[in-house]
């Protein structure tokens, strides 16, 4: 409650401050954040990147589980020795003994494979937020930096919804809304740095 209660009161005071200043004539730019982050060449890069990731983790982890596969098997067939009577009792005790040891291999691999795949999905968790999170820096400073330049008092994000699902900015007029141009030079140093390498 306290939290709908501040953002309205921040709402109330944005408000107030854009009908207060209008007569001295406050310039707003509006950007989409959600378009400009989803265009972007690095964000294209970096879901690459963790796709990548993420098929090398699948492909470790089938490996795995083919080899915990294998080892049950090898149990099941065990087991089945230890119930055959055609066998001397000396050999199903070997049995049993060699099952047991692959049944204890099996679990020790089991919990590896458990422990592997939590550990691979924290990493890969925590790489998409370092990257997200390094990506909306650029895109953000970019945003700053055009807008002193374009002499902009206030710039809105037009992606942006409220706490009950509803667009923060209804409308605005294109003219005011420099997305393109963010999407264009981002792009545009991208490719200057990758001629750089």
């Amino acid at each position: 409650m306290k939290l709908i209660s501040r953002t309205l009161l921040s709402l109330g005071l944005t408000l107030l401050m854009l009908t207060g200043a209008s007569a001295q004539g406050v310039k707003i730019g509006v950007v989409d954040m959600k378009r400009i982050f989803a265009e972007y060449g690095r964000t294209k890069e970096a879901e690459k990147e963790i796709n990548d990731r993420k098929a090398q983790a699948k492909k470790d982890l089938d490996e795995r589980t083919a080899k915990y596969k294998d080892l049950l098997e090898k149990f099941q067939t065990l087991q089945e020795a230890v119930q055959d009577e055609a066998l001397s009792p000396q050999l199903r005790e070997q049995k049993r003994e060699e099952g047991t040891s692959i049944g204890q291999q099996a679990k020790s691999l089991e919990r590896q494979i458990q422990e592997f795949r939590t550990r691979r999905e924290r990493q890969l968790q925590e790489q998409v937020v370092r990257m997200r999170k390094t990506i909306l820096e650029e895109i953000r400073e970019l945003v700053e930096e055009m807008s002193k330049t374009a002499n902009f008092d206030l710039v809105f994000d037009k992606s942006g919804v409220s706490l009950n699902g509803v667009p923060f900015l209804l409308h605005s007029r294109d003219a005011v809304d420099f997305s393109e141009d963010i999407i264009n030079r981002l792009n545009a140093q991208g490719k200057g740095i990758e001629a750089g390498k």
